[in-house]
């Protein structure tokens, strides 16, 4: 098959992926951004363009799979475990053999970084991730999602791995100071950077709301509000009732700081493994709608009983 028809076939694989419930808008966007860059190496690598075929292979696989069990009547951990260990394998896979291709020009050492930070998202390296998209902005590439994306992964960088969640106190502690303002400092100045390639008001929004979030984060209220505020007024549909909720929730808590009270500590009782009851199954579907890479769905299986993470060599 000729460049054209494979490209035409990509273009029609991203909108079949678009269709499916549990594919945030921003995957497709980043797919989009991929596919427009691969358009500029045309037709001088096959070997990027075969690739993106076997990312997007993955993708369509990934979410069919999520979809039908979250619609299964019989959801059970035992088809979990074999298919997150499926398509850690096919990223580890895909991922080794971009890293083994030498490429020369711009606009394909983005694509191949694109890819690769792509599936090591997913792998749930996120310090690769980054790695892969500096090195795509070093590159010269300017689309605001690409931004996006690297500012998301500073934040999430920040609260995974220089901070964790008291549960008993309901509040973050914050590990290693420096580094944790260093990388949410450093997501704003990427959120930033998009905003001033935006030229869609959608967009604008999402990175305004972002830079309050990160703000927030970091206990800067004023800049926070003026950020939310802005999101608010670029797209009241989706940005309006959740900013009024997080202002609301700041005054609550600024109410209640003086007299809040610690909830009592509850033991769990050591229990066999018995059948997925109703309850548990409505839990499960909602977790995997909310699964957005293979390491959630990992983290998901650890938390049940009696699971053990599979080993890489499975």
């Amino acid at each position: 098959m000729e460049w054209s028809k494979r490209m035409k076939q990509i273009r029609h694989d991203i909108e079949r992926l678009s269709r499916f419930p549990t594919v945030h808008e921003i995957l497709v966007q980043y797919l989009q951004v991929i596919y427009s860059h691969l358009e500029n190496c045309q037709p001088y690598c096959t070997t990027l363009l075969m690739a993106f075929e076997a990312l997007l292979s993955y993708e369509l696989w990934h979410h069919k799979a999520m979809t039908k069990l979250a619609q299964s009547q019989e959801l059970q951990m035992r088809y979990l475990v074999p298919l997150g260990v499926e398509m850690r394998m096919a990223l580890l896979k895909l991922v080794r053999k971009l890293e083994s291709l030498s490429v020369y020009r711009s606009e394909e050492i983005i694509v191949r970084e694109l890819l690769k930070a792509h599936c090591y998202y997913q792998l749930g390296d996120i310090y690769a991730t980054i790695n892969c998209l500096e090195e795509v902005v070093n590159q010269g590439a300017t689309d605001p999602v690409i931004y996006f994306v690297l500012g998301y992964n500073r934040h999430r960088l920040a609260l995974s791995e220089y901070a964790r969640w008291e549960p008993i106190g309901q509040k973050l502690i914050v590990t290693d100071k420096e580094a944790f303002e260093q990388n949410l400092k450093k997501a704003i100045d990427n959120f930033r950077s998009g905003l001033s390639y935006s030229e869609d008001e959608t967009m604008d929004a999402r990175l305004n709301f972002w830079i309050g979030l990160v703000h927030e984060i970091l206990g800067e209220r004023e800049e926070a509000i003026r950020a939310y505020q802005r999101a608010k007024e670029i797209d009241p549909e989706n940005y309006g009732e959740e900013v009024e909720r997080r202002l609301k929730q700041w005054q609550l808590e600024e109410t209640m700081t003086s007299h809040r009270q610690l909830p009592s500590v509850e033991f769990e009782e050591k229990n066999p493994v018995k059948p997925i009851s109703e309850s548990e199954l409505e839990a499960f579907k909602k977790a995997l709608r909310e699964i957005e890479t293979i390491s959630d769905l990992f983290r998901r299986m650890e938390s049940s009983p009696g699971q053990k993470e599979p080993s890489e060599e499975n």
